[in-house]
């Protein structure tokens, strides 16, 4: 379930291709499969239109308490958050999601101002005339997970969904090329080769990414640490928390805004196949149901289900 293996791998043509790792056999399917634009729909936000889900109706009640299981959030008065609001349908539609590991979550308020920050990248480029598709929308997440070199090397380590690979180094001087064949379909061909210049992973190991972005919204910043403080102490009761020696197991991390603090708190579930599950309102007392319904038993809470992000059907 959590293996990982190192690739490069060379793109040619684009367009509906998709690429293996020759020595994999087996062992996970297509590494990656780089679509046009007229097909890059496969992978759009509408999860569960395209792929049986299994849903329980509501979260099961916590078996235990950790310390912390039933805290509560205290928000300020003049940003309550929606109880009682339908959830299902207010997940962003996306076709990528890119978390970037920052090794910190005190984040601006707008990570795109922030300095070096692979979204500044981003605006420098839009600044410059490169703009999005307008059917591909994607999202941009720093996270606190560490990046895999330090500060000085000048590069960004990042993970993408739905391909599910982790690109452990991308100088900064590939960012423009990278955006291009990566984010832009329309001017892919602009980037064409950078692929052979950055190394790139198979990432199964699932992640719990927790909204705390607390200089853009006290919301996420009240809840966020505490749903990771209970996630972890649950994930390592059942040994399923990520071991950084064996390279096994779930990571939990922190995560920059990613839409609907009114929903707080909110947390994305990718989990380990490339597609992942939004969920919102969630509280301390939801993580054991999370835990056991939705990590262990594979099946959507539907009372804390705000949609997701698919597979690519080619990968499947």
């Amino acid at each position: 379930m959590f293996r990982s293996w190192r690739i490069r791998c060379g793109f040619g043509s684009v367009s509906g291709f998709v690429f293996r790792n020759p020595s994999a056999g087996n062992l996970g399917g297509p590494i990656l499969s780089f679509t046009s634009r007229r097909s890059s729909s496969h992978t759009s936000g509408s999860w569960d239109a395209h792929m049986d889900l299994a849903f329980v109706e509501k979260c099961p009640s916590p078996e235990f308490d950790t310390g912390c299981t039933y805290c509560r959030p205290e928000f300020p008065a003049d940003k309550p958050v929606k109880i009682g609001a339908a959830l299902h349908g207010t997940a962003p539609l996306i076709k990528k999601h890119l978390l970037v590991s920052s090794g910190y979550s005190e984040w601006p308020s707008r990570t795109e101002f922030e300095h070096n920050s692979f979204q500044a990248k981003l605006r420098e480029l839009q600044q410059q005339g490169v703009r999005r598709d307008p059917d591909f929308n994607f999202m941009i997440t720093s996270t606190a997970l560490s990046p895999a070199n330090p500060p000085e090397d000048q590069s960004w380590s990042l993970y993408m969904y739905p391909d599910g690979l982790y690109f452990p180094r991308i100088p900064y001087s590939k960012g423009e090329a990278f955006i291009k064949r990566y984010l832009i379909p329309s001017r892919s061909h602009e980037g064409e080769g950078v692929e052979n210049e950055i190394d790139f992973f198979r990432e199964e190991s699932p992640i719990v990414a927790i909204c705390a972005h607390t200089a853009r919204d006290a919301r996420c910043g009240i809840v966020g640490p505490m749903l990771q403080a209970e996630f972890e102490q649950v994930l390592g009761s059942k040994g399923l928390l990520y071991d950084p020696r064996t390279k096994k197991g779930i990571r939990s991390t922190l995560v920059s805004h990613v839409g609907g603090h009114a929903y707080a708190g909110n947390i994305i579930y990718f989990r380990g196949d490339g597609s992942s599950i939004w969920y919102g309102h969630v509280n301390p007392e939801h993580v054991q149901g999370i835990v056991k319904e939705t990590i262990e038993g594979g099946r959507v809470i539907r009372e804390l289900y705000r949609g997701g992000l698919m597979v690519n059907p080619e990968r499947l």
